[in-house]
């Protein structure tokens, strides 16, 4: 039994966590907000090259790009222009692609793309929020359920998964990998969420139902991969992919765990 490409990943990976944790535990929380908005512009402008590759031009690109940055800011500081910010993405996607493309482009990646863009700059804007008033532990929790559920769910797929989940949407993919995936879930949100002060229910709570979300982050993303023909969103991050493969769970676990911490009290 083999796990293909593993070690040269994590080489990769050590890294860009190492750098991802400096910013959230030793510096200014501005270069949080900061991260978590340039992450969101990346996400745009990935979400644009893959769902409408035609048609586009450069300054469209980077006017959607820049509007998934600016919606994330204010959605993580709760702005009052934290609502209108959130449609930005979508309309300035659906403005844009009209009147450069027209009809070239399906209305099928239209949707896709708009939608896309808002989700990441929800997704980021949330997890800003989250690193704000609850510090950088509490995102950590967050990661750990999508990072811990995946790893889990690839080494239970690839050791005996037999029954697929969605073959036409991910073809390797099994339900053994699914559960698997969500005992890692729990287990991470549980050895991380030791060193924050949410109680143990809750904690169990947040990893079934952020690892169930997860999922469902993971196969809208392939989905629109798949529709698109290609197999990563970019290669900005080297082995792994681009920003929307990294982060195409934890962008959709962001509000699941804002609403099980606002439902136990924890946040309001």
């Amino acid at each position: 039994m083999t796990f293909p490409k593993l070690s040269g990943r994590l080489l990769i990976a050590i890294p860009g966590i190492t750098l991802f944790l400096i910013v959230l535990f030793k510096l200014p929380v501005i270069y949080g907000l900061f991260l978590f908005s340039t992450l969101s512009l990346l996400a745009g402008f990935e979400s644009v090259e893959m769902c409408t590759p035609r048609g586009l031009n450069s300054f469209s690109k980077i006017l959607i790009s820049f509007f998934c940055g600016v919606s994330s800011y204010f959605i993580a500081v709760d702005h009052i222009l934290q609502i209108p910010a959130l449609i930005l993405p979508g309309a300035a996607v659906a403005i844009t692609v009209l009147h450069t493309s027209g009809l070239e482009n399906s209305r099928r990646r239209l949707a896709g793309t708009a939608g896309l863009a808002s989700l990441y700059a929800m997704g980021f804007g949330l997890m800003g929020r989250l690193f704000l008033d609850m510090g950088p532990w509490v995102l950590l929790v967050i990661l750990a359920i999508c990072w811990v559920g995946d790893s889990a769910a690839y080494f239970v797929g690839v050791s005996c998964g037999k029954h697929k989940l969605m073959p036409r949407v991910s073809p390797k993919k099994s339900w053994e990998g699914f559960y698997g995936g969500l005992v890692g879930s729990i287990l991470g949100a549980l050895s991380v969420g030791y060193f924050t002060d949410i109680p143990l229910l809750p904690l169990i709570v947040l990893g079934l139902t952020g690892g169930v979300a997860g999922v469902y982050g993971d196969l809208f993303e392939s989905a629109l991969k798949r529709d698109a023909g290609i197999k990563d969103s970019s290669n900005i991050l080297l082995g792994h992919g681009g920003i929307l493969d990294r982060f195409d769970s934890a962008v959709v676990v962001a509000p699941v765990a804002i609403v099980v911490l606002h439902l136990f009290g924890i946040i309001t």
